[in-house]
């Protein structure tokens, strides 16, 4: 059955340009320009278009319930189909499916629903943050650029198949250069397809990673997939999405933008079954206590000081809150910054203190320390 759009709010919502590189994707060819109000574009001398360019046109909305309609007859398809394919034709689409046996399961429990956007959420992120540099472990504060790709990410509608979760990246489209230049600079892809892109990476490193582990019986296969992408953070967002699988497995499929499309020898699904997520767990316990996580603040008050009479340098010891958990953290501070903290330690005043944590035995040291201050009470409370 044809489902035909006629709701006022959706096709008002339709972006021009949007549609444009729909039809370009599609093989359709823009004829003429009609006065800087719409464009006429053909397909095969057998169907034509007529796309309005401005969105205050008074008949915008039926011209585009008339676009529609075209598409519809000229590929077949119910009209429904077509409007989502326009929705997503400038953006990666990423499918997280929980698999379920139950074929007829496509509902989540609340809690397990708000569990699973939470993590898709994190995954997204762990891949945002490996796209701009590859490490074990991303602290709680992450890359500026990472958060401001996230605020852009959207989620679309849910689909059927046990319970899938629709997340669109949008990406520039690609211009080809312009005819008769010759380009001999290979440009770099756009950061929003760099994230798409490392996220199935670095998911199909860590199911191989997870096997592979399974082998040999340590973490060197988890080690060396750090190089594609993977991290604690994209282990703990898997656990956390697979808990709504039903212990049944975990599908995270990528389609890439039809305005930027990929070659076909790219990843585009990957399958991790529910065997694996107790290899990747205890990955992510492991990446956590070994790596160095870096910019991580450290508040708290000094419970500790030693420093050698003849020494310039002194250890110091804060017990308090490193993300979230309290921590004795030991730390080296020259001079002048240990007498800070010494007059800390007299005053019993809070100190904060950021650089780069790293377990050893049972406690934490902080490498490269910075930014030593001692709180007043009122930025204490804070």
């Amino acid at each position: 059955m044809k489902v035909t759009v006629r709701d006022t709010t959706t096709l008002r919502a339709l972006k021009p340009l949007e549609v444009a590189a729909y039809l370009r994707a599609k093989s359709w060819r823009q004829e003429a320009d009609l006065a800087g109000k719409g464009s006429l574009w053909v397909l095969d001398n057998e169907f034509d278009i007529t796309l309005p360019t401005r969105r205050d046109l008074g008949d915008y909305v039926l011209r585009m319930g008339e676009v529609l309609r075209t598409l519809s007859n000229a590929e077949g398809r119910s009209e429904l189909e077509i409007l989502r394919d326009i929705q997503t034709t400038t953006a990666d689409l990423i499918r997280v499916r929980a698999v379920s046996g139950d074929v007829a399961v496509d509902t989540l429990a609340l809690d397990e629903a708000v569990t699973f956007v939470s993590r898709s959420r994190d995954m997204m992120l762990a891949a945002a943050c490996a796209a701009l540099a590859k490490r074990p472990v991303y602290a709680k504060r992450k890359p500026q650029q990472a958060m401001d790709y996230l605020s852009h990410v959207r989620m679309g509608q849910t689909e059927r198949g046990s319970y899938v979760l629709t997340i669109l990246s949008p990406v520039v489209p690609e211009l080809q250069p312009a005819e008769g230049i010759q380009s001999h600079v290979e440009l770099e892809e756009p950061y929003e397809r760099q994230v798409t892109r490392t996220l199935i990476e670095s998911l199909n490193a860590l199911n191989e990673a997870a096997r592979e582990a399974v082998v040999l019986g340590n973490m060197m296969p988890f080690q060396k997939a750090i190089s594609w992408g993977v991290s604690a953070n994209l282990c703990d967002a898997v656990v956390g999405l697979s808990a709504a699988s039903a212990g049944e497995g975990l599908e995270i499929r990528a389609s890439w933008s039809r305005t930027r499309p990929l070659d076909a020898k790219s990843p585009i699904r990957v399958f991790l079954s529910s065997d694996t997520i107790p290899i990747i767990e205890e990955a992510a316990r492991q990446f956590r206590e070994t790596a160095p996580s870096e910019d991580v603040d450290v508040q708290g008050v000094v419970t500790r000081l030693e420093r050698d009479p003849t020494a310039k340098e002194g250890e110091v010891t804060i017990t308090g809150n490193v993300e979230e958990q309290i921590r004795r953290v030991t730390l080296r501070l020259d001079e002048y910054v240990y007498g800070q903290a010494v007059r800390a330690h007299e005053e019993r005043l809070m100190v904060q203190c950021t650089g780069d944590l790293v377990k050893e035995g049972r406690g934490y040291r902080l490498h490269n320390p910075r930014h030593f201050v001692v709180l007043t009470a009122s930025e204490a409370e804070q």
